[in-house]
């Protein structure tokens, strides 16, 4: 529950930052898009103790991709949609689904 909250607001305000082309959002986007990412690591390390391994490590690889992919985008270039951005999208919405299958199998354990 927790990741889809930050990350929904991650999202949002990736989005304004993207369509008013103001600054202003960028750093409570990106300060919460890296608890976004530790959250996700705190899950998948967790996860991985309790046997999902492949799913410990793809959580660990999206976690480390998605901040990667936001930072490639600086210095920032408003409204242009490149494959950059683009990937950084998926990648988050990804994050996000990874998560709630993290949070189910840590709960199954």
């Amino acid at each position: 529950m927790l990741v889809r909250v930050l990350g929904l607001l991650a999202i949002i305000l990736g989005s304004l930052s993207w369509v008013t082309g103001q600054r202003h959002y960028l750093a409570p986007h990106i300060g919460i898009g890296f608890c976004v990412a530790v959250v996700v690591v705190v899950m998948s390390v967790i996860a991985m103790a309790k046997g999902d391994v492949v799913l410990g490590v793809i959580g660990l690889l999206l976690a480390v991709l998605l901040p990667l992919m936001g930072f490639m985008q600086l210095p920032v270039v408003f409204h242009s949609m490149g494959a950059v951005q683009g990937i950084h999208i998926a990648l988050a919405f990804t994050a996000i689904g990874v998560a709630e299958r993290l949070y189910s199998t840590i709960r199954r354990a």
